[in-house]
């Protein structure tokens, strides 16, 4: 996007602008650089009768990590610690007589990646600071640039494209675009999670040949178990479409289709379960919402297994 999006955050970008430095991938906790190490704001408050005025501080929620992913330079943007996405920039290569400082070459210039990253970053921050109501954070299909968008309310927040990744991405466009809108919106304001992408000319996903087909039982399972290792190693997203099954390939896609109303939605087997007697299959909390089943809990379904 060419418009400027970013009224009013001059200040706060080119101090981030300043501070995005180089550090080293590690498999512990990253240190990260904040668009904004804390946002001031004004409260009035009565003395006697007369008005005052005393700061108080919002602490930045958003910051940035910069590291190497695949020989290309990446910066990922974590929110309240959770990585949300990631900007891949072009391949890292080290300038002939610079220093390498902790694995990355030193720039005196940010990259597009490190820009795009720095602003929406800050922008994030702002939105905390304001107060913004997650539930206005959506996603929608742009038919005409052939792009996902992220909005907060009416005003583009985030243009999905191959330059813009989950750390951990699913090869489905769609997919990635409702995670990240997801992530956002929980993050930002513990909003609930969407369960479809506005005009996505994937909604209903005409998949290849069924191998197999069962039915049973599906429940579902989320908050208690959201950021824990699955059975196949990865963090548990309860926003995410997956599924636990006993038996089924990790990997495994298939298309679940609630038997009391007719709407499906397709998963990707990555945990082991359900473990109570009775259930063919444990649903995300993403997943369950998408097909009508938080309520209930527990519902019959039509699996069909895609691949």
């Amino acid at each position: 996007m060419k418009k400027t999006l970013y009224l009013g955050l001059t200040t706060t970008t080119l101090a981030v602008l300043g501070m995005l430095s180089s550090s080293r991938a590690t498999t512990t906790a990253p240190a990260m650089e904040s668009a904004s190490d804390t946002a001031s704001t004004v409260v009035a408050t009565k003395v006697g009768e007369r008005q005052s005025t005393a700061p108080t501080t919002t602490r930045a929620i958003a910051g940035l990590y910069r590291h190497q992913q695949q020989g290309r330079e990446a910066i990922t943007v974590y929110l309240r610690g959770i990585p949300v996405l990631t900007f891949l920039g072009q391949r890292a290569a080290t300038p002939e007589g610079v220093k390498v400082a902790a694995g990355m070459p030193e720039q005196t210039t940010l990259s597009e990646a490190a820009q795009q990253a720095t602003l929406f970053t800050a922008r994030l921050n702002q939105l905390h600071e304001q107060g913004f109501d997650a539930n206005l954070v959506r996603v929608r299909w742009d038919a005409q640039q052939q792009h996902y968008r992220i909005y907060a309310n009416q005003e583009p927040l985030l243009t999905l494209n191959h330059q813009v990744m989950l750390p951990k991405g699913s090869p489905r466009n769609d997919e990635n675009a409702l995670r990240i809108a997801n992530l956002i919106r929980r993050q930002l304001g513990n909003a609930p999670a969407l369960t479809r992408v506005e005009g996505s000319p994937n909604t209903v996903v005409a998949m290849g040949p069924i191998r197999m087909q069962l039915t049973g039982l599906a429940s579902w399972y989320g908050p208690g178990f959201h950021g824990a290792r699955t059975a196949n190693g990865e963090r548990f997203d309860q926003d995410a479409l997956t599924a636990a099954h006993r038996t089924l390939p990790f990997g495994t896609r298939v298309r679940v289709t609630n038997l009391q109303n007719g709407r499906s939605v397709v998963v990707r087997i990555n945990d082991r379960g359900p473990f109570t007697g009775g259930r063919e299959i444990d649903l995300s909390r993403g997943a369950a919402a998408a097909i009508g089943l938080i309520g209930a809990g527990v519902g019959p379904v039509r699996i069909d297994v895609l691949d």
